[in-house]
């Protein structure tokens, strides 16, 4: 089957980018696959980062469209055409692409084999966008199917569309990530001299919640004298607020930040140096934090948000929690009876219903069903 694919891949940096190189790496072993790639992703007034690629030479995918240039639109629209693909396939995050994407899906409307289908990391964006209803409306109304990650885009989607075809599949399990390093080197590697150690691994935004960890810590930190904490991620906004917390704490010896956006080499060792990834969001779509703990056969703490807790199987692969007493009594327990080798199991075999063949099997899934519906 002919697969032409439109997303944000490396160089670009980020869970996006690497989300859709695996879909790429395992729809690429069944089918002929057509990768588009942006030329130009955001203008630079509208990236909160430091930089938007990764420092690794990998480039996948034709870099041809421009968010910003309606001349790369039409050549975009050339390229994919002259392909005659069965199926176009689209990441969606941000309302911000649809002027550039709604131009190319209205031009392959008229091809009437194209099945387009639409693979949502969000619905609606994580943060405010003018216009956003207004404009996700009138892509959605160009797509003939969807995948959707978890049960909060599943129905943000059915606000803005009655009875839409779509398949539910979660983010699958990263494999392409180096293999887990001995826990003891990993931590010299970091200068890391405590037993018990806490990773806040991701980009820093507000709704990630991070200040709500640096407000537990206190009494966490009071209560067990062997735990610390590593928070590994760029600041995507004022990272002085979050630098008084941790001087409020009383306790900034132990709390350690990577104030940079890490390569994928590096993944690894952050990871490995843990013993609890906590992800203290305060809204999530989905995340691809917990399926990289999983990887690393990492046990995970989460706001009790319907997207993450429906992927953590409570006492067995993590816990959740809905108040910040809560997350802390959480965390303290946690390392009072710390387990390594019963979730490590667990996770092992939770692990299993998350595989990349089963997600990337799902497009033609779908795209069956959008035909029989016909």
């Amino acid at each position: 089957m002919k697969i032409s694919f439109l997303s944000v891949f490396p160089p670009y940096r980020g869970g996006i980018a690497q989300h859709s190189s695996q879909l790429k790496k395992y729809l690429s072993k069944k089918h002929h696959l057509q990768t588009i790639n942006f030329k130009k992703l955001y203008p630079n007034i509208f990236f909160p980062g430091k930089n938007q690629f990764s420092d690794s030479s990998l480039i996948q995918g034709k870099r041809i469209l421009n968010s910003i240039n309606i001349i790369s639109w039409y050549r975009t629209l050339r390229v994919i055409k002259k392909f005659k693909p069965d199926i176009f396939i689209f990441k969606f995050w941000n309302p911000f692409f649809v002027p550039c994407l709604y131009f190319i899906l209205k031009g392959l409307k008229s091809n009437k084999q194209t099945k387009i289908i639409m693979v949502c990391d969000n619905i609606k964006p994580h943060e405010s966008f003018p216009f956003s209803n207004f404009l996700i409306k009138k892509i959605i109304r160009l797509v003939d199917g969807f995948i959707v990650q978890s049960s909060i885009v599943e129905s943000e989607l059915k606000t803005f569309i009655k009875n839409p075809m779509y398949l539910k599949r979660f983010h699958p399990i990263y494999d392409n990530y180096p293999e887990k390093l001995d826990l003891k080197k990993a931590r010299s590697k970091i200068k890391i001299s405590h037993s018990n150690v806490i990773l806040f691994f991701g980009l820093v935004r507000a709704y990630k919640g991070l200040d709500v960890l640096l407000k537990s810590i206190k009494n966490i930190f009071k209560k067990n004298k062997d735990i610390m904490l590593l928070i590994v991620g760029e600041s995507y906004e004022d990272e002085n607020k979050y630098k008084k917390l941790i001087l409020d704490s009383g306790f900034q010896d132990r709390v350690i930040w990577i104030n940079k956006f890490v390569s994928d080499n590096d993944v690894s060792l952050y990871f490995s140096a843990a013993d609890l990834v906590v992800l203290p969001y305060k809204s999530a779509s989905q995340s691809g934090v917990v399926p990289l703990a999983y990887n690393y056969e990492k046990p995970v703490v989460s706001s009790d948000l319907k997207s993450l807790s429906e992927v953590i199987v409570n006492g067995e692969t993590g816990y959740t929690f809905k108040t910040q007493s809560e997350l802390e009594s959480i965390i303290i327990k946690f390392f009072e009876n710390f387990d390594d080798k019963f979730y490590t199991e667990k996770i092992k075999e939770h692990k299993k219903l998350f595989s990349w063949e089963k997600f990337a099997s799902s497009i033609t899934e779908l795209y069956d069903s959008i035909n029989e519906k016909l």
